[in-house]
């Protein structure tokens, strides 16, 4: 049974529909230099198109390490709805019906399901598989 691919590719200029979910990648990517331009440019658009980054606990969780060092990060964080790490079920599900063991990534995949959002994702492989339409940083 085939898949369609719901990759999304951001470009410069083009038009954000909806808001974002942002993966752990995306957060990851703020402590590496030659990288946190792109991030940053890509919060400053989501933002002045009046939409909402968000993420889970669960995606915060496996970036957040030191505060004091990752200035960047702890920016964004409070630019970003949270939302707690849930329905522990439904994602083990998810990864079952997924072959993934990924919980982060599928916790991002249900939650995305149930916003009606995309995943902004540094790991479209995963993504891919957990059947989630997600945007490549």
């Amino acid at each position: 049974m085939g898949r369609s691919d719901r990759r999304g590719k951001l470009s410069r200029g083009q038009d954000l529909v909806q808001s974002l979910i942002l993966d752990a990648g995306v957060f990851i990517a703020l402590d590496n230099p030659s990288e946190r331009g792109v991030v940053l440019a890509l919060m400053h658009k989501i933002q002045a198109a009046g939409m909402h980054p968000t993420t889970n606990e669960a995606a915060l969780a496996q970036a957040w390490r030191d505060h004091r060092k990752q200035v960047p990060m702890t920016m964004l964080v409070k630019a970003v709805t949270v939302y707690p790490f849930e329905d522990a079920r439904t994602i083990g599900r998810r990864c079952a019906q997924t072959r993934t063991n990924d919980v982060v990534d599928a916790s991002l995949a249900v939650l995305a399901d149930q916003l009606g959002m995309r995943v902004l994702t540094t790991d479209p492989e995963d993504m891919s598989r957990l059947d989630v339409p997600f945007e490549e940083l």
